[in-house]
């Protein structure tokens, strides 16, 4: 028995110095490495990837420029965020940057009223929480993020059944 333990012993440190060596790459650069290496569908994933980083990068910018330009006054209440009005607010500035770079998409006013209070009662009746920065005011590029990410994960696909 006293010779099994050291066996186990040396396996399990053996497990671990491989396991320690192993390379850890994010899913595109998997995907960029199989390409490189000549799979024609990692090519497109890898590629599809980087144009989702590139959107994500420019949402966070956007978000970053709308939040040291948002009239605080007329969006928030009681350090709560009106996030009904910011909503549409939100979505035509994200549409009027996109459009100078040829993407740009036509406002739908009644859809943005209902998922402007979809994403309102959301956050504030049912969730209770919002973003807020360290002072405890509202976070407007982390909301920002959030609204462009709700109408296009849930406003769209609703619109689209």
């Amino acid at each position: 028995m006293a010779i099994l333990i050291p066996r186990y012993f040396l396996f399990i440190l053996f497990w671990f110095l491989i396991c320690s060596l192993t390379q850890a790459d994010t899913l595109r650069e998997y995907h960029q490495r199989k390409c490189n290496e000549g799979e024609e569908k990692s090519c497109q994933r890898a590629e599809a990837m980087l144009q989702g980083e590139r959107l994500g990068d420019r949402i966070v910018e956007l978000g970053d420029h709308f939040a040291g330009t948002v009239d605080r006054l007329k969006r928030e209440e009681n350090n709560k965020p009106i996030l009904k009005d910011a909503y549409i607010d939100v979505l035509d500035d994200y549409f009027k940057s996109s459009s100078k770079k040829g993407e740009g998409q036509a406002s739908n006013n009644e859809i943005f009223t209902l998922c402007a209070e979809h994403f309102h009662d959301y956050w504030r009746n049912r969730k209770m929480w919002w973003p807020t920065d360290e002072d405890g005011k509202p976070d407007w590029s982390k909301i920002y993020y959030y609204i462009v990410d709700h109408y296009y994960g849930y406003c769209l696909a609703i619109t689209t059944l």
